[in-house]
């Protein structure tokens, strides 16, 4: 039964066609007048051209799809073009064409303009474009683009679904912050440091890439000489001051203002020139330690774009061996608990837990236990001066 089917889904507009011809041409040699006649003639160019239609083969050679900008941010439009280029010139009436995707972010959004009607006529070669507005934050795919060919009145029709998978990477949007250094502790003393580590630069203990607002006399001329490519010598720290940024991924109602957050801190830290590393927390622990430079900012920002919520993350960096000199963890989250703070203080000795929330936390007796941890309060629609406020007394 379902081979039947299939074979009348395939022929049903051939034998549409068909038919039509031969009732029409019966109709004239039956009634023999002049208006039959004029029917018939009137009508048997669409059906030849239905007729020819069916029985060319059409092919689609190339799809290209174009999407400017190529880093978008969560909130942005995107103008998306695409390039299809066919076998034929066969003068086609018009064609429908439409966007797959498999986003169900893309879906719920009801994105307007992801399918078109094109009058093409004998041109091989045409496009389409049109506008993604309000992308949210995450990976989405497209599959394919499926064409579909028809005549004059849609006597006839053919379908051709031209698989050309690509993913559109929209990364959380980056606000600007005020970067204000934290305190950094030397071997005597405290000072402020525009550096979160102190380095001893009498001593060289390798090489890494080169960030711009690094020193002049840092730059290795020898490897540049043979490589072409600038280096900074890495220098032996006088006394480790590596910020660590902690990300707690369970699931909220303020999780992509969580992600927002996250994303502008790492980005104005790493560009303030300070060293840092960061964690996210979730179905498995990510670690990206010691971020510094563009190449390690975009892999984090990569990751921030793909994560998804989780129920229950859990926090669980014993036995990590990069965070042994942690000085300070910046720790991200939308909810406290005193579990949360029993574990953040047996990490590290010094905690500034930032909690996203709409109204400020109400601070009960747990948080006098933990004097080392010290909470502050982040507004989602504003945190420019964040990191000035951690810095009041």
């Amino acid at each position: 039964m379902m081979k039947w089917r299939a074979l009348f889904e395939k022929s049903k507009h051939f034998l549409l066609v068909s038919l039509l011809m031969i009732i029409t041409f019966c109709f004239a040699m039956f009634q023999g007048s002049f208006v039959s006649w004029f029917v018939f003639f009137t009508v048997s160019p669409f059906l030849l051209y239905s007729f020819i239609f069916l029985l060319v083969k059409e092919e689609i050679v190339r799809v290209e799809r174009k999407i400017d900008p190529s880093r978008v941010q969560s909130g942005q439009s995107a103008k998306v073009t695409v390039l299809v280029e066919r076998k034929t010139r066969f003068p086609f009436v018009y064609m429908m064409v439409e966007e797959r995707v498999s986003s169900e972010e893309l879906v719920k959004s009801k994105v307007q303009g992801t399918s078109a009607v094109k009058f093409v006529g004998f041109a091989k070669k045409f496009e389409w474009s049109y506008t993604l507005e309000n992308l949210p934050r995450g990976e989405h795919r497209f599959l394919g683009v499926e064409i579909a060919f028809c005549d004059f009145f849609g006597w006839a029709q053919k379908r051709i679904l031209v698989e050309k998978e690509q993913m559109v990477l929209v990364y959380p949007c980056v606000k600007e912050m005020k970067y204000v250094a934290l305190q950094t502790k030397l071997d005597i003393g405290t000072m402020m440091s525009p550096y979160s580590v102190v380095k001893d630069t009498s001593m060289a203990v390798g090489l890494r890439e080169y960030v711009p607002g690094d020193r002049f006399s840092w730059i290795h001329w020898k490897s540049f000489a043979k490589t072409q490519v600038l280096q900074s010598k890495e220098f032996e720290d006088r006394q480790s001051q590596e910020l660590l940024l902690m990300l707690n991924a369970d699931a909220s109602p303020l999780f992509e203002e969580k992600i927002e957050l996250v994303a502008s801190m790492v980005q104005t830290i790493v560009r303030g020139r300070g060293d840092m590393s960061f964690v996210s927390t979730g179905d498995k622990t990510k670690v990206f330690p010691l971020i510094q430079g563009e190449k390690q900012l975009d892999q984090v920002m990569h990751h921030l774009a793909a994560v998804k919520p989780v129920e229950n993350a859990t926090v669980n960096l014993h036995g990590q061996q990069n965070f042994k000199h942690i000085s300070t963890l910046l720790y991200v989250t939308s909810e406290l608990s005193e579990e949360l703070l029993h574990t953040l203080a047996s990490i590290v000795k010094s905690c500034i837990c930032f909690v996203v929330a709409e109204q400020p936390p109400i601070l009960s007796e747990m948080v006098q236990h933990h004097k080392q941890i010290q909470i502050v309060h982040v507004s989602p629609n504003d945190y420019y001066h964040l990191f000035t406020e951690v810095m009041k007394p």
